[in-house]
């Protein structure tokens, strides 16, 4: 089996070709709508849980990989206040499936895998940001905390720690992040180089060292230009020579699909910008770029 169909909570997907998708699969417990009646829930704030909170900026890929164990080999943000209000909703969960997760709207999403653990649940965890921050679902609060955290079970081996950003996991991969948050280990440094070549601001941002086929690592983001206009941004460290190839071989035709190519290689950097009006926005997303 696949180890990441073995993940009860998570679906993730991680290819060259799609957009990394990684989100709760589980039913809400309630009928509250997370984009709808936001001002009608009355549950606890985080507030009311015991012990220490997360606080950390969630504001780019950047940002959630400063919070991740060594070793992660891919990696996804998604800020949903700006994806849902363009056409790149397309390529994300709607507003009521991501609302199962907390029974709130969630704002912002940070996903990470390391493909090196052997054990499925311990690969993958989430960071999210919601809003309003309430405790809108069912828990059983740990007994005892971790380096001043409590954990709050939400069944299938899997919990969360509240705070801002909420942080989601099994236990063991929960424990991981938190002592990088705690300063009691080192974070991962992993895609440190290619991620310095990047600029903020795009609405979904992916990285990944898992298609060495490809290149070593590369960093992939949608954007909204304006309110017609989308770019797909990708970055190769050390692209491989065939697929650089066959990348050139499509900008040579790609006008009769809609779409605009410019590449740039600078060192061991190859960068590749796609850009589509939003009539071509499904021939961006299905471009391909290995």
């Amino acid at each position: 089996m696949n180890k990441q169909s073995a993940i009860s909570i998570f679906l993730v997907i991680i290819m060259l070709g799609s957009v990394l998708a990684v989100f709760f699969t589980g039913e809400s417990k309630n009928n509250n709508s997370a984009t709808n009646n936001t001002t009608d829930i009355k549950a606890p704030s985080i507030d009311t849980i015991t012990g220490e909170h997360i606080e950390h900026q969630l504001d780019s890929i950047t940002d959630g990989i400063a919070m991740s164990p060594k070793g992660i080999t891919s990696a996804q943000f998604v800020d949903f206040t700006k994806v849902y209000n363009s056409q790149l909703q397309m390529f994300e969960p709607n507003a009521t499936q991501m609302s199962a997760i907390y029974n709130v709207w969630v704002t912002k999403e940070f996903s990470a895998v390391d493909n090196n653990i052997s054990k499925s649940s311990d690969s993958v965890f989430q960071l999210h940001t919601i809003y309003p921050e309430v405790v809108n679902f069912q828990y059983v609060q740990s007994a005892e905390s971790y380096n001043g955290y409590y954990f709050l079970s939400r069944g299938n081996n899997y919990s969360n720690v509240v705070g801002s950003p909420m942080l989601l996991g099994s236990e063991t991969r929960i424990k991981s992040v938190i002592d990088v948050i705690s300063g009691n280990a080192e974070a991962s440094h992993d895609f440190d180089y290619l991620l310095s070549k990047t600029e903020p601001g795009a609405e979904i941002q992916i990285v990944s060292s898992d298609k060495k086929l490809t290149a070593d690592q590369y960093y992939l983001e949608f954007k909204a230009i304006d309110n017609e206009t989308y770019a797909r941004k990708t970055l190769y460290l050390n692209l491989n020579q065939s697929v650089l190839t066959k990348l050139n071989s499509l900008a040579e035709n790609s006008s009769s699909r809609g779409l605009e190519y410019d590449i740039a290689e600078d060192g061991n950097i190859t960068t590749v910008v796609v850009e589509a009006n939003e009539s071509d926005l499904l021939n961006l997303a299905f471009e391909p770029y290995s």
